[in-house]
């Protein structure tokens, strides 16, 4: 499929001046950017009427699933949260459950301008075959821990095998819940796995202050990064989620390592987890990703939000209005995320995957357009999604989804599982 994207402003990258001009697409590629192709034939022409073609966005760190608790742990700290809800409904979930959860979920991804994921959930099968009927970019990351119920890293093995052979829009990632649903065996077997086979790893790390002085206490005054680092986990680098009580030496061991944090804003207002120390973590030299977390935590994937979060957050925390600007946010919601998950996208280059959005710049909330990419962080939400193109597809176009399902029927499957999973938790 070849198309042709027409009379746009273009943003090649968060850095980068916006520009006039059409973008050309073939198969899964950019193979243009910039004023006319005049020697393009294209199988459909767009005219894209002045608004803004940029990135696709990706969500570095996703549980898709969870789409189907949205709303059923609300107003808990993490630890009720995640003990008292969120385990109790994913001791009944099937491989069903998790396709029609993530279908959901991926529905919101395009409507939200979202062409690539990382997720760390369960019955990986059923979320690749969700990702692949939207043509969406996936990192599996696996969050094993010691209480499962199968061999962990010979399930990892076969899996690093597997999906490593899959094509250039699929990865897999060696990882880990966290540290202390991890005993000390299976998280140096995991990081003997990743020091074997060359790959990055994957954990939620430093989530909570409670979380971090448990940790200490278990291993002499080690912080999570560092206990971890003892044990090799990030001998080849990887991605570390939220990492919101990660002081100034353990981002130093992060950079020296090649970790990712993958900041998640939203969810760790909402749990009141705390704020990441986004201003340090560039400091440092780090270039963090944006996340979303599940929609249990969050509840929404918005981009856009996450953007604003990632901040604004910073100028208070910071007492400094000029604290992480709006290109930031932006280079987090794209480049960064893709780079650190190994993909070929986040700008609009040739050679590039074609994971493109199309904004809506004469929405009222996007006027007066002063400066178009503040806008987009401090001004534009979900509503500016125009279209969603992944991988040369167009998977979204103005309230019309092309993602292998009807949204009827993903609607329809998920109220029923739902409540099927509502009464096996016991809950009300």
């Amino acid at each position: 499929m070849k198309l042709r994207l027409y009379n746009a402003k273009l943003l090649r990258h968060a850095g980068a001046p916006i520009e006039h001009g059409e973008l050309c697409i073939e198969n899964d590629r950019i193979v243009w950017v910039g004023k006319a192709d005049d020697g393009f034939r294209a199988d459909r022409e767009i005219d894209c009427r002045g608004n803004l073609l940029m990135s696709g966005f990706c969500n570095a760190h996703a549980h898709a699933a969870m789409s189907l608790f949205r709303g059923i742990a609300d107003d808990l700290p993490l630890d009720r949260w995640l003990y008292d809800r969120i385990f109790p409904l994913e001791d009944h979930l099937t491989a069903e459950d998790v396709y029609w959860g993530t279908m959901l979920q991926i529905a919101e991804f395009v409507r939200s301008g979202i062409t690539c994921f990382a997720d760390m959930y369960f019955f990986i099968d059923s979320v690749y075959a969700a990702a692949k009927n939207a043509n969406l970019c996936l990192a599996l990351c696996c969050g094993s821990n010691s209480y499962s119920d199968y061999d962990v890293v010979g399930e990892m093995q076969k899996n690093y095998a597997k999906y490593s052979a899959l094509g250039e829009r699929v990865r897999y990632f060696p990882g880990l819940h966290a540290e202390y649903t991890s005993e000390e065996k299976l998280i140096a077997a995991v990081a003997d796995l990743a020091a074997e086979s060359g790959a990055k790893t994957y954990i939620h790390l430093s989530e909570t202050l409670k979380e971090v002085g448990e940790c200490t206490v278990r291993h002499g005054g080690l912080t999570p990064p560092q206990y971890l680092h003892k044990l090799g986990f990030f001998e080849n680098g990887g991605l570390a989620a939220h990492c919101t009580y990660a002081d100034k030496d353990d981002l130093a061991l992060l950079k020296q390592s090649g970790v990712t944090p993958v900041v998640n804003g939203g969810s760790n207002l909402k749990l009141a987890s705390g704020v990441a120390p986004v201003t340090s973590m560039l400091a440092a030299g780090l270039a963090p990703a944006l996340g979303t977390d599940g929609s249990a935590s969050n509840n929404a994937t918005s981009p856009f939000r996450e953007m604003y979060l990632y901040s604004c957050l910073q100028k208070e925390s910071m007492k400094d209005a000029a604290a992480v600007p709006a290109e930031e946010a932006l280079r987090a919601a794209t480049e960064n995320g893709y780079g650190a998950l190994g993909f070929a996208g986040g700008r609009l280059a040739e050679g590039m995957f074609a994971d493109v959005v199309l904004l809506d710049l004469f929405a009222p909330n996007m006027h007066p357009a002063s400066d178009i990419r503040k806008n987009v962080v401090f001004s534009a939400d979900t509503s500016n999604v125009l279209m969603t193109i992944a991988g040369g597809k167009v998977v979204y176009e103005q309230g019309n989804y092309a993602i292998g399902e009807p949204l009827e029927t993903i609607f329809a499957q998920c109220e029923k599982r739902k409540e099927r999973l509502r009464r096996q938790a016991a809950f009300a």
